[in-house]
This record gives C-alpha cells, structure tokens and sequence, in this order.
C-alpha cells in the first residue's frame, strides 16, 4: 500500500533538472500514505515517485519506481494483488525470472507478458501507472470497485497524476478554483461524485478503467469491468446449494486478505459483516487474531457489546475504544487528509480507530461492501415499497404525485442532504443556476430498465456513487492517512460477480419470521456469528454531528457559516442560512446534516481554495472557532 505519483510531459522533450524536486514535494504531501521507503525516477519526458507502506516483500529490492531489467518499463503501483502468486506461477511457465517475492514485481512482469490484458488477471485492489519507453505512452488504472484513488490534471503541455489531489496542487500552475456543479452536487449527496473533482482541471480515474496517454498528450480511456447482469434463472436455484457456494467463495477471499508479511487484525463493528469476516478469519490464524471496535459510550448508540459477542466466541485479542466529544476536534485534520469536500461525519470515527489500530497492526480487514452486495441496506427495500406507491398514484391518475416519484426522486429523499426544497429556497446566486439539475440526476440508472427490481437497481447505483465516491474513500483515507492498509473481502470480484447474478429473491427473503435484508448472508452466519448479531436492527455508527453544532461548536458553527467571507462566496441565500442556524440552535428544526455539509464545504474553502492547502487549518473548534493560523 502506496502513494504514487508522476509527470508526463507531451512535446517528449526531458523534463527540467528541477523536475526530480517536483515531484519530491508531490510525494511529500502524501508521506502518510507510505513511510517506509520512498524513491523518484526521471527519464526523459517522464517523472515517477513513490512512497512506500511496506506490506509484502518488505525488502528494499521491491521498492519503487520498479524498472524492468531491460529499462524499458517503469511502474508505480498502490495496492495489492492479491492472487499475485498464482500469476506468478503463470508467468515462470512462460520463462519470466523475478528478482523479488513482491505482488509489484509480478504486475510488472504481466504487463510485459500480457499488455493492457493483464487487468483481467488481476484480483485485487489497485492503482498504477506504467511507463512503456517502446510505445512511447503512459499505462494507468484502477481497480473495479474503485478502492484505490487516482487523480489527475493535464493541460496542452503535460498530465500530473497521483493518489491524492494535494499532492497535484503542489505542481507549479496547477489552478485552484472550485467547481461549482461539483460543489452543487456535494450539497446534495454529502460527497463529490463522477470524473470531475471539485477542483478546475482536476479529474478522477473512474473505477474499473483503464487509461493510455501517449507521449504526444493523445487519450484513449475505457472501462474494462462491470458487475454482470442479473441471472433470473437463478431464482430457482435451491438456498442451500447458494449457501455452499458462497462459503467457498468467502472463504477464499478471506484467505487472500490474510496474505502479508506484517501484522494483520481485523475492524468489528459487531454488525453482520465484520462479524463474518471475524468468524472466517479468527480460525485461519495461529494465534489470536486482533480485533478492534469503537463508540461513543456516553452515548448509547453504539455497537460495543455486539462487537464484544463476537470477540469472546472466537478468543480474539479484542480493544474497544471510546470516543467522546473531544473527536470534533480532529475536523480541520480530517479536512485536508479528504481533498475535497466531504461531509461523511462517520469519517472522525473511522480516523480516530485507523490511528489507534496502527499501534498493533498494519494491516485491518474490514466488512465494508457486504451491503452493497448482498443488499443490505432497508433502503433497497423500501424503493420497492415506493415504486409500489407511484404505480397505485399513476393507475388513479394521481398526476403530481406520479410525476415526482421516479425512482432516483425517491431514492435522493432518502439518501439526499439538500433536497429540492432546501435548494429552492436556500441557495445564492452562485448555486442558482444548477438548481435545475438535482444530484439525482446521479442516481439516473435506478428509473432504467423493467428486468430488474428497485433494489437490485438501488444497490447497483450505489456501487457506481456511493461506494466508490463515499464509503471507498473514506476508508481509503482514514487508514492511509495513519498509514495503515485496509481490506474488504465482500469487495473481491469474483464473489461480487457471483452474487450479483442472483435475483433478489435470492438475497432477500423471510428468515425468523419477517423479510431479512442480506437474508442469504445472514443465513450462511448462523453457525459461526451469534444470533443477537445477525438479527437485529442494523444501526450504522451515529456520530452527534447534531449535539455538537447546538452545544459544544455553537460559537465556532455562527463565526464560520455567518460570517462575510462565506457570505461573499454566495453560496447560500444569507436569510435562509440564518434561519437553519437559528432553528437548529434553539431546537425548532434538526438541521443538522446540512449544517454539517455547509460547515465541512466552508473549511475544505478556507484550506484548498483561500490557503495554500499544504497542512491543516490551525483552528479552535470548541474555543470560539477563532483561526489561529494554518499550520506549517
């Protein structure tokens, strides 16, 4: 696990001597992400840097930029691949020799072997850039599901790239201005989505895609996977033979999630997920497997004692931490580690525990994507419900209802921060011109197609935005920002594929007497997680975003969102804004969410587009929110 980093210049002339420094800095900006080893290459048009988490083959002869013995091959890679020696063993029948035991050797040595083909091959999680010095072009892609990032800019002179967006804004004349549809589509889903960022001339590699950039600046990008269409013939087939293959298939992912030459332990949430992926790992280890939870015990909405069941069964070497109020205060860090605007409060959360697991561990296994997959979340089920609804308005002719329940309407009601209401009303002139354009124009896929149910069109949406663009990235950069490499079995490809050919009636059904989301799963846990774990109402980690703003930041919520410098941006209508804030604090209306998002937006404002973005803000939260300066 990587940061990467690199130039391509397009007139094919070498870079300038100074080049080498630029891209130091780049790599510096994103030192979390690898602080092991780091390591630059320069080669004619081309620039290359790396910094390294050392995970498998922890010798230096692994280090990167990794250069093939001929010189004509150069790579910088992020991730794992996880099926690495099985092509490895591909790749010696056919004559290849290898220098190191590493999964980046191995997916040097595919390219050479296999060209753009060798991504087919490929399970795991990833993002890399490969210079071809014979075809004169740069070779970079993502993994599938997106869980590891890549940005870049480019103009007529040459493209940067890199894992992170700070680290492109440390290029010479890279711009910083905000994108104000992004920035409209961020009020709206509490994350930035699709291939633009919220940066001017900075973009994102989707997942699952491919990208060829000659040297003369000329682009060829394709999305080389997808999740295969749902199989109705699979309706049929028994539950139990679904329930055995889905036990091999888990199981195998787990195993290659186990594969590192560094400690490995585990989050447990206590939930469905992480607690399968607990029971199918704690047997596989020859001594206890360490797990780790989290909470606001003053609270009472956490999942602690769930997450302690599940420890006790399997003997794991368990830590719980607590977290309080004083979690606020990590926002202006969280707010640079993320780049762009993002509103996901659970983040803090996620954070805080990535910092504490990096004490015991390097690498942490956790459960995320089993919803997505296995439909998870009530959600899906309650688009069913919906669409039931707008086919009774549409047979009695009820015409206004009908004609505001599409399913992507329905969906952005549920999942939406700023709905159509709060954007009519509340936004400024430089917001107005989108509103027009909902963020559910996002979610466009979940009105396709009659084949399929509103939940398995839900879930597949997701996969496309919410996943990639909101969940991914959080855990992405809660765990690199500490240095720390997380795993998600649920998001092996090969399981995914095969539970997405199954109808949901196959994931969905009656079990213990009512409907069960993720039914399927929750079934094939019975013998190994605890019943009070499965069967449950799922909860969700609730951070109180809300108490915070009326009690603990109630002054520094007033100095920033009231003030004249978020006036002038003219994002928000001032009286409407005064009015949220007004109703909020005094309890008449919980706008909390919103406000979170507008305070989240004005801080990622104050770091990335009025400062210089190389640190966090240096800010006060709870003492009155006044800027005591930006960190050095």
């Amino acid at each position: 696990m990587c940061g990467i980093a690199g130039i391509l210049q397009f007139d094919g002339s070498p870079l300038p001597e100074e080049a080498a420094g630029w891209i130091g800095d780049m790599i510096e900006a994103i030192r979390h992400r690898g602080p092991d080893d780091e390591g630059v290459r320069v080669d004619g048009p081309v620039g290359l840097g790396h910094k390294r988490l050392s995970v498998i083959d922890l010798d230096n002869r692994s280090a990167q930029p990794m250069v093939s013995a001929d010189g004509r091959h150069a790579l910088v890679f992020n991730g794992e691949i996880y099926n690495y020696r099985e092509i490895a063993g591909e790749l010696a029948a056919r004559g290849h020799s290898f220098r190191t035991s590493s999964d980046t050797e191995v997916l040097l040595l595919g390219y050479r072997e296999w060209g753009h083909a060798v991504l087919d091959r490929l399970r795991g999680m990833f993002a890399f850039a490969i210079w071809d010095a014979d075809r004169r072009e740069l070779f970079a892609a993502r993994d599938r599901f997106g869980k590891k990032p890549l940005f870049y800019h480019r103009d007529g002179r040459r493209m940067i790239f890199a894992s992170e967006i700070k680290a492109i804004l440390r290029m010479p004349g890279v711009p910083r201005e905000p994108v104000l549809e992004v920035i409209h589509d961020y009020l709206g889903l509490g994350y930035c989505t699709g291939e633009q960022t919220a940066f001017a001339g900075i973009h994102r590699l989707p997942p699952a895609t491919a990208m060829v950039v000659a040297a003369d600046g000329a682009t060829r990008q394709w999305r080389y996977w997808s999740l295969p269409a749902v199989d109705p013939a699979l309706a049929d087939r028994p539950v139990e033979e679904l329930l055995e293959e889905f036990m091999t298939l888990f199981d195998e992912s787990v195993a290659l999630r186990m594969v590192a030459d560094v400690p490995v332990g585990c989050f447990l949430s206590g939930g469905v997920d992480s607690s399968a992926v607990v029971a199918r790992m704690a047997p596989r280890m020859s001594e206890p497997l360490k797990t780790f939870s989290v909470g606001f015990g003053n609270v009472g909405n956490d999942e602690l004692h769930y997450a302690e069941a599940v420890a006790r069964r399997y003997g794991t070497d368990h830590r719980d931490y607590k977290m309080d109020y004083g979690l606020i205060d990590v926002l202006p860090e969280l707010i640079w580690m993320y780049g762009e605007p993002y509103a996901d409060s659970s983040a803090l959360v996620t954070y805080a525990l990535a910092k504490e697991i990096r004490r015991h561990v390097t690498v942490a296994v956790s459960g995320d994507g089993g919803d997505e997959v296995f439909l998870g979340y009530s959600r899906y089920l309650r688009m069913g419900e919906a669409r039931n609804l707008t086919r009774g308005a549409l047979a009695r002719g009820i015409g206004p209802f009908a004609a505001a329940s599409l399913p992507r309407d329905h969906y952005e009601r549920i999942v939406g921060k700023f709905r159509d209401e709060h954007r009519l009303r509340g936004y400024g002139p430089a917001l107005l011109p989108f509103c027009l354009n909902p963020p559910s124009d996002w979610l466009a896929g979940l009105d396709a197609g009659t084949e399929t149910t509103a939940a398995e069109r839900a879930a597949r949406t997701d996969v496309e935005t919410y996943l990639p663009d909101d969940l991914l990235v959080k855990a992405d950069i809660a765990t690199m920002a500490n240095s720390l490499e997380g795993r998600s079995p649920f998001l092996d490809h090969v399981l995914a594929e095969w539970a997405a050919r199954l109808p949901q009636s196959r994931r969905v059904y009656a079990r213990h007497g009512e409907m069960q989301a993720k039914a399927l799963l929750k079934q094939a846990m019975e013998p190994h997680v605890p019943h009070e774990c499965l069967y449950r109402r799922k909860m969700g980690f609730s951070v109180p975003v809300a108490h915070w703003m009326a009690h603990d930041i109630t002054d520094f919520l007033r100095d920033t969102l009231l003030s004249r410098r978020f006036r002038e941006r003219e994002l928000m209508h001032p009286p409407y804004l005064e009015r949220m804030v007004d109703d909020h604090l005094s309890g008449r209306e919980n706008h909390g969410t919103r406000l979170w998002t507008l305070l989240c937006l004005e801080l990622w404002y104050q770091t990335y587009i009025d400062g210089d973005g190389r640190a966090p803000l240096g800010l006060d939260l709870r003492g009155g929110g006044v800027t005591r300066r930006q960190a050095a």
